[in-house]
């Protein structure tokens, strides 16, 4: 099924000719992030923003890359591609997700275009088991997938996560047109779960036309995030500190902020097996408060 996504891919890709947006900014060294300050407390802050941004599929648990990432970026002049590349691949090793050496077969396709909604929609036409190989626990819904499809965001991104048996990483679910796998179930507890959800690929398309003045950098960082977990495209973060706000007027993002630093750090360090999705949300919101706690100590 992503053989088949891969090879649409590379079908509906086409180079641009010239660079896709300034290039990459570096943060000014000892230049800190603001601190977000609005009277929450914060561990309620922490928990508002990981149910804010996150968006696993239904009756799922936050899910993360357990394996190698492997980037393409097509659509983009070679140069600006690696610069994107190489920023993906930072932000990967700084939350312990290891990266594949080059010629290796992509699970992280972006694709940049001037047109998003025709590539996004001739995507979904072409390889749709790639899109919903399973029916249930490895995608969004319907309606997700036609906002993929129709949506004028800048940026849109589509995951499909796989459940798969903790004890040796097989897949514990059908996908369609195969058979049921055989699911061993060993030490049950109302604590620790047999299955854990991980990200199996992404597809991320950039509409260049739609990027505005954010800077090659900052787009770069806005990408990584959306590789690394599983966001929420309609997301409300007005009241946030992330880079989810590069698109905004009047907001000042130059990269990966703090908060998203440390969202990240929490989600690839917290357990994958909890039993439910409140224990698993509860662990990822104390690992997130205790370490934005340690953050603010040390002025970040």
């Amino acid at each position: 099924m992503f053989a088949a996504l891969a090879s649409a891919l590379v079908l509906a890709s086409a180079p641009q000719d010239g660079p896709p947006a300034a290039p990459a900014q570096e943060q000014p060294a000892g230049q800190l992030d603001d601190v977000l300050v609005d009277g929450r407390r914060l561990e309620d802050a922490a928990r508002a923003f990981i149910e804010e941004v996150g968006a696993p599929p239904p009756g799922t648990r936050p899910g993360r890359w357990n394996s190698e990432i492997c980037v393409s970026v097509t659509g983009m002049q070679p140069r600006f591609a690696q610069l994107m590349i190489d920023q993906i691949a930072r932000r990967a090793l700084d939350v312990g997700v290891d990266v594949e050496a080059p010629g290796c077969r992509p699970n992280v396709v972006i694709l940049a275009t001037d047109d998003g909604r025709a590539l996004a929609s001739s995507l979904v036409e072409d390889a749709g088991l790639g899109f919903q190989p399973a029916h249930s626990s490895t995608n969004l819904t319907r309606s997700a997938l036609r906002r993929f499809r129709t949506s004028r965001a800048p940026v849109r991104w589509w995951h499909v996560t796989i459940p798969v048996l903790v004890a040796t990483g097989e897949p514990a679910i059908a996908f369609k047109g195969q058979p049921a796998p055989t699911v061993t179930v060993r030490d049950a507890s109302r604590l620790r779960s047999n299955i854990r959800y991980d990200i199996g690929w992404v597809v991320i398309v950039i509409d260049m036309s739609r990027t505005g003045n954010a800077s090659f950098g900052a787009l770069s960082d806005y990408v990584a995030f959306a590789t690394l977990t599983q966001l929420d495209a309609t997301a409300d973060t007005s009241r946030d500190d992330t880079i989810l706000n590069l698109f905004e007027e009047n907001r000042q993002v130059t990269g990966l902020t703090a908060w998203d630093r440390d969202y990240l750090s929490a989600l690839y360090t917290s357990r994958t097996d909890r039993a439910t999705v409140g224990q698993q949300l509860n662990d990822l919101v104390r690992s997130l408060t205790d370490i934005r706690r340690s953050s603010v100590e040390a002025g970040d």
